[in-house]
């Protein structure tokens, strides 16, 4: 008999943990799986990219009423609505990432009783302290329940993991580390179509790509003054810098490029479906962050052949770059390190491409996706087992 998997968060939009979701959905074993997405809001640029063949239920469709103004109402509705479809859909496990849906799945499983797997994708911490939310107390408490309720919780990494078992108070041997996976057929494919709108005189510019949420996790107005630093301070004048996303910092960052005379060298360049060829295209990618879980845009620039160097925040960089090994590292929240080490990729070019062919090596050894969907597909049978164990 084939389980049912469904597949729960908040929308598609671009971000890792939804690349994430739809590489699961894309590579899952139809013969052993039948697997469906749950989604709260109808929008995000990756919901034209879930296959065909999967089911999608959206709770803003299925639910036209207007919301109640008390507090909680609004979740109360959302937990009733995917408490339906697990009955409805019969499904025998459901699968969550990032924190706002696992208090939901949670809340509906209360309801309608179904194995649950509940993924954290960064430091708790970091994460929920520095997100705005309503009634934050309350929440955290909520929260901590949520994953001490469910059959099997996963971090994307070693360092997500001991940090989510601090603060949230659960032993370490209750949470598993399962990496993200990577198809790397898919990545070289897509790394090698057409560059949108390339320009040839780029060539004379030394080019460096980053990409993300335009929002302070990503250290962006760090890397902003690390490029003012670069131009003025090293006078690489031949820096190009492209940031890649959307988010609510943009006007932000935006007066900082113009205070900063940088109008020439950085480029806001908005969301792209498609990164790969920019980053191939490019000469060094950077990740500013203060805080990641483990940053798919890292790995997938490995991937892309392309020199690395990212500030060592917890905590997924650190592990994937083996220390400084595969690419570079940095303090957080330090452009005076961060644009030295941009100076020295600059000025020593090619020992950074030698690192990065090594690099590509072992992310392919490590992350592929025939390895990422084994771990994945282990941790069904699991929360099966040990909700049958505890027999609800």
């Amino acid at each position: 008999m084939k389980q049912r998997v469904l597949f729960a968060i908040y929308e598609m939009s671009g971000g890792g943990s939804q690349r994430q979701i739809l590489g699961i959905l894309t590579h899952l074993d139809r013969e052993r799986f039948e697997p469906e997405l749950y989604i709260v809001f109808d929008h995000g640029e990756l919901l034209s990219e879930v296959p065909a063949d999967v089911p999608v239920h959206i709770f803003e469709r299925r639910n036209t009423a207007k919301i109640g103004k008390l507090p909680g109402a609004g979740f109360r509705l959302r937990a009733r609505d995917l408490a339906s479809v697990l009955d409805e859909r019969q499904i025998h496990v459901i699968y969550d990432r990032t924190y706002h849906m696992t208090m939901l799945t949670a809340a509906a499983t209360r309801l309608r009783p179904t194995p649950r797997i509940s993924v954290i994708v960064t430091d708790p911490k970091l994460d929920f302290e520095t997100n705005p939310e309503k009634f934050r107390m309350i929440k955290r408490r909520l929260l901590r329940n949520s994953y001490r309720d469910a059959d099997i919780v996963a971090a994307v990494s070693d360092g997500v993991r001991i940090a989510a078992a601090d603060y949230h108070r659960i032993p370490l041997n209750r949470i598993e580390t399962v990496y993200n996976f990577y198809d790397v057929d898919q990545i070289d494919r897509m790394s090698r179509e057409k560059l949108p709108g390339k320009d040839e005189r780029s060539k004379d510019h030394f080019r460096v790509v980053a990409a993300g949420r335009l929002h302070r996790q990503k250290g962006f107005d760090v890397l902003i003054e690390a490029a003012r630093k670069v131009v003025y301070e090293y006078g690489h004048q031949q820096l190009s810098l492209v940031i890649l996303g959307t988010g609510e910092s943009r006007s932000q960052f935006e007066v900082q490029i113009r205070e900063a005379r940088l109008q020439d060298h950085v480029r806001l360049a908005g969301f792209h479906i498609n990164p790969l060829p920019i980053y191939r295209d490019s000469d060094l990618f950077v990740l500013s962050s203060r805080y990641e879980g483990m940053p798919n845009a890292l790995v997938e620039a490995m991937l892309c052949g392309v020199p690395v160097l990212s500030t060592d925040c917890p905590s997924g960089p650190s592990e994937i770059l083996q220390g400084g090994q595969l690419g570079g590292l940095v303090p957080v929240e330090n452009p005076s390190a961060l644009a030295a080490a941009i100076d020295d990729a600059i000025t020593n070019h090619p020992q950074w491409q030698q690192r990065s062919a090594e690099a590509r090596t072992q992310i392919v050894e490590r992350y592929s996706a025939e390895s990422g969907i084994e771990r994945v597909t282990a941790l069904f049978e699991k929360a099966v087992n040990r909700f049958q164990e505890q027999g609800r």
